[in-house]
């Protein structure tokens, strides 16, 4: 009585997968353009992105609320009438010695600027995108039409007085000579005897600290701005319109993340590149 082999199952791989998806691309120039583009997408998946991209078509409304539209719109210029006022302003409450004070009130001050004049732009910039677009997919004489046509005239007529400069002027000559002081301190310094790199380094370690203390004031400072000013009237707004995603965010986080590398920097690459320069002298190189 022969003994049966039990049957070896085929195990699947992803590279088996792999392999099939590349020996079909091989024959992209021979097949038709829909079976390419299927090919192609089979290499993609369905993730969070793709499902609210399906989820948003699926809406053919131009305005979920239309009735609340004309009062969210109003909530929202209104916000950035106040945000546009104060956003900017310098902080008020920085605790500092009394001898860095004007200093430190203007670095922060900059910072501020910097962060929400930025994203005050890209707000608006937006917004009157938003705006425009579901205009256009709005039936022509509808009261949807009339409303978002309204609201985009408003916005464009708002665009360039709020589309302010993210620093003064001065902040970049002033930026850019005290970049080009410091490379030519920073190299007299680690050509210098020991006592200079020394005192370059301490001085590089408090300036750095500084500057991580003044970043990361300065990014709490305009994220709690925004937050008062802004979040919510937008969010708001962007609830009536409907399946259009979330209203852009600050970059408050960007800042603070900067904030965080240049730590790194002072902790770690300042004293490595003094140690490296009392082996390795550069005037000897």
């Amino acid at each position: 009585m022969a003994i049966e082999e039990p049957v070896q199952r085929e195990e699947h791989l992803l590279l088996d997968q792999l392999s099939s998806r590349l020996d079909s691309l091989r024959f992209f120039r021979e097949s038709d353009e829909a079976e390419a583009m299927a090919t192609l997408e089979a290499f993609g998946s369905s993730g969070k992105v793709e499902d609210q991209m399906l989820r948003e078509l699926s809406s053919r409304k131009p305005l979920r609320h239309s009735a609340r539209f004309d009062e969210a719109h109003r909530g929202a210029m209104r916000a950035l009438e106040v945000f546009d006022r104060n956003g900017a302003k310098p902080p008020s409450a920085l605790k500092v010695p009394k001898l860095i004070k004007p200093i430190a009130d203007r670095i922060v001050q900059l910072l501020i600027i910097a962060i929400v004049r930025s994203h005050q732009k890209r707000l608006v910039k937006d917004l009157r995108q938003l705006y425009a677009l579901r205009e256009a997919n709005s039936p022509v004489g509808s009261d949807d039409y009339q409303l978002l046509a309204t609201a985009r005239i408003q916005v464009d007529a708002i665009m360039n007085d709020l589309n302010k400069s993210s620093l003064p002027l001065p902040a970049f000559l002033v930026g850019g000579a005290a970049i080009s002081g410091l490379l030519s301190v920073i190299k007299n310094s680690l050509t210098g005897d020991q006592w200079a790199q020394y005192t370059f380094a301490a001085a590089f370690f408090v300036i750095g600290l500084g500057m991580f203390w003044c970043i990361l004031r300065a990014a709490g400072i305009a994220r709690s701005r925004t937050r008062i000013a802004l979040d919510a009237s937008f969010k708001a707004l962007w609830e009536v319109i409907g399946d259009a995603g979330n209203p852009p965010r600050d970059h408050a986080r960007l800042f603070a993340t900067v904030a965080s590398i240049l730590l790194v920097l002072v902790w770690i690459i300042v004293p490595a590149i003094v140690a490296w320069a009392a082996i390795n002298p550069l005037d000897q190189l």
